[in-house]
């Protein structure tokens, strides 16, 4: 039930403001305000619109494409080097593996957190972290090559976490986002002062075009941040289960320690514990900042 009202949860939202519209529209009707009749100007506004929203939506999901393979990347970056490290500590003793768990345990969890907060990079310094273990295998018998291999994956750590970053940050073309927003607000502006023919056909056309435009509003405000956790993630949100499963896995001692149908029940209860950990950290944050503004 929840997985179905957040497929269309942004749907809903945008019938209640559509409804209002239509309401308005009804009201100004019965009034005697009727509106202007149609016109081809009307329907080349409308028409404009639509193009314009098109381009823009189809250059912001580029950008979510590509903020869904950033998870991926950085979950392949983590297993690589964890596994790297098993095989390394078998055969020389090195590194401290419990350690190393720890870090890359914590580059997920610094992760979350950096983007349950919005304006932390605690995630950097936890990639950073990762190299005392390098270190340590620098300094042992392992063979260097095999060192710098475990190096150029926490570059690729860094690579994929400053993507994260950039993308929940930036949008895409503000300045033709800021039009889209004008536009719509004149199309509409324009729908409730016209007369389509009759209230019937007034209203829904209204009702149509409205939603259209509306929904893709929505939709360009869910992809310009497409990284959520705790209770605020959707389901149109880029989702982290691999990072999660991955802690599931690091948690654990050993390669086969979890059985491959165990996984994805462990790391549901993984997630839970996360997502009360995020809604606490939410909570003094929320009062860090009311202590802040209250003081003199």
């Amino acid at each position: 039930m929840r997985k179905l009202f957040g497929n269309y949860r942004v749907a809903v939202e945008t019938v209640v403001v559509v409804a209002a519209l239509v309401g308005i529209r009804a009201v100004l009707w019965s009034i005697g305000l009727e509106g202007i009749s149609t016109s081809p100007l009307t329907s080349s506004i409308v028409a404009g619109g639509v193009f314009v929203m098109g381009l823009v939506v189809a250059g912001t999901l580029s950008d979510y494409r590509d903020a869904e393979r950033a998870p991926t990347d950085l979950a392949a970056g983590l297993y690589a080097i964890l596994r790297e490290a098993e095989s390394f500590e078998k055969k020389w003793g090195k590194p401290d593996l419990r350690a190393l768990r720890e870090r890359l345990i914590a580059v997920v969890t610094t992760l979350r957190s950096d983007i349950n907060t919005g304006n932390t990079r605690d995630c950097q310094a936890a990639v950073e972290e990762v190299g005392a273990s390098l270190l340590e295998l620098e300094e042992s018998d392992v063979p260097a090559n095999y060192v710098v291999r475990l190096r150029a994956e926490q570059a690729g750590l860094r690579k994929s976490l400053l993507r994260v970053y950039h993308i929940q940050r930036e949008q895409f073309l503000p300045s033709a986002k800021a039009m889209i927003y004008t536009i719509v607000v004149v199309i509409l502006a324009l729908l409730l002062v016209t007369n389509m023919g009759g209230l019937t056909e007034s209203l829904v056309t209204l009702g149509f075009l409205s939603f259209f435009f509306l929904y893709l509003l929505r939709l360009l405000n869910v992809i310009d941040t497409p990284f959520k956790v705790g209770q605020e993630r959707t389901e149109d949100d880029v989702s982290l289960f691999l990072l999660t499963e991955f802690m599931v896995h690091a948690q654990a001692a050993g390669a086969d320690a979890v059985p491959p149908e165990d996984v994805e029940a462990q790391a549901a209860v993984v997630e839970e514990q996360l997502v009360e950990a995020e809604e606490v950290q939410a909570a003094e944050l929320e009062a860090a900042a009311e202590a802040e503004e209250a003081s003199p």
